[in-house]
């Protein structure tokens, strides 16, 4: 490990391990150097054989969003983030666009976060949904949004749903083995 890496490692490894949801942020917009930076580092994330089977929507109009926010009730946050930044994918191939889908998320969310940012993920829903979801983004037939990340500057990350999520994890041992599935 270089002096670099080992001096830096731990500040860096505990800001991604920080990294949370966020559905609630100031109405200020995204600086235009921010969302560049967050595509950048989604263009720039690996896929599957190097396909990289996205093509990336910003989104920032009141109504689009409203009308994303609508496909179902767990989403209706959507309608007052600055920004969301929908995936679309080829649909050549459904297993490992999910696989590349996830790692481009995760990419986005950790680089709002090091901008100092926040993000969240909204998933449309079912299949009718997610139909729906693609005409309001005039997306063509044949390829596949399921969801959209939301970025800004959170004024929490703390779930304000009726039926909000268990804060915290589960104990290491619990969701760690050594060598084989329940080793220690």
């Amino acid at each position: 490990m270089s002096d670099r890496a080992a001096a830096s490692g731990p500040v860096i490894v505990e800001e991604i391990r920080q990294v949370r949801q966020a559905r609630l942020f100031h109405d200020r917009p995204v600086l235009r150097d921010a969302v560049d930076q967050i595509l950048d580092v989604a263009r720039w994330t690996g896929s599957a054989r190097n396909t990289q089977p996205w093509h990336f929507i910003e989104i920032t109009d009141r109504e689009t969003l409203a009308s994303l926010s609508r496909l179902r009730t767990p989403i209706n946050w959507v309608a007052d983030v600055p920004l969301a930044i929908a995936i679309v994918l080829d649909g050549h191939d459904a297993a490992s666009e999910a696989y590349d889908e996830g790692r481009v998320t995760e990419r986005m969310l950790i680089a709002a976060k090091l901008l100092g940012l926040g993000g969240g993920v909204a998933w449309f829903g079912d299949e009718a949904q997610q139909a729906e979801g693609r005409r309001i983004l005039g997306v063509p037939e044949g390829r596949t949004v399921r969801g959209v990340v939301a970025i800004g500057e959170p004024t929490t990350t703390k779930d304000h749903r009726p039926n909000a999520n268990i804060p915290g994890r589960k104990p290491r041992e619990e969701t760690i083995s050594k060598e084989r599935y329940g080793g220690r």
